[in-house]
């Protein structure tokens, strides 16, 4: 985050960055600015209070969740699940990070408030392993369903870490002992 700036020089922001302190006070970690964003971590335990409060308030009406996605910091440190948030009432986005326990990796769902969120929560769920409590559609999105490694995770290791499935994590298209090569050195195609 080369760009990000000091609050000192928040421009724009400045009555969002006054608002969010008002409200969250002691909540509110590693509060700063980047552009046209302000950003702030969280307990993950939090995030239903906090979004809620950020998307009822009338002075704040994030009524817009644009993104959810996760962070892994490594092995030795925590998860983030990250939302992006929109409101009409700020000149900045507004983006949340709550920090999610590395070894029991659980947060709670945020369906509830934005349903869109489930889509965004079962590729976190199948890419990172974070479990979604209260999702009532949590399942692999990508992956097949017997696969069991999660491979946005810092510690996955290629080619098929864990898995079970018959194609042992990779398709068969990615070995390249299953290429088809002969057509392309007779000339002809």
């Amino acid at each position: 985050m080369g760009r990000r700036r000091a609050l000192s020089t928040p421009a724009l922001a400045g009555s969002l960055v006054r608002l969010l302190t008002e409200r969250f006070g002691s909540d509110l970690r590693d509060l700063g600015t980047d552009e046209d964003t302000v950003e702030f971590t969280i307990d993950g335990a939090r995030n239903i209070e906090v979004l809620t409060a950020l998307r009822d308030d009338p002075d704040l009406d994030f009524f817009m969740l644009a993104d959810e996605a996760a962070v892994d910091y490594g092995l030795d440190a925590h998860f983030e699940v990250v939302y992006h948030l929109f409101s009409w009432k700020h000149p900045a986005w507004l983006r949340v990070r709550a920090r999610v326990d590395r070894s029991d990796p659980r947060i709670e769902t945020i369906t509830h408030l934005w349903e869109g969120a489930s889509f965004h929560e079962r590729e976190m769920y199948d890419m990172m392993g974070i479990v979604f409590t209260g999702n009532r559609d949590l399942r692999r999105i990508y992956m097949s369903p017997d696969y069991r490694s999660f491979p946005q995770r810092r510690d996955f290791v290629l080619p098929d870490d864990a898995a079970d499935s018959p194609a042992a994590g990779v398709n068969p298209l990615e070995r390249p002992e299953t290429w088809d090569l002969s057509r392309f050195g007779d000339g002809s195609r």
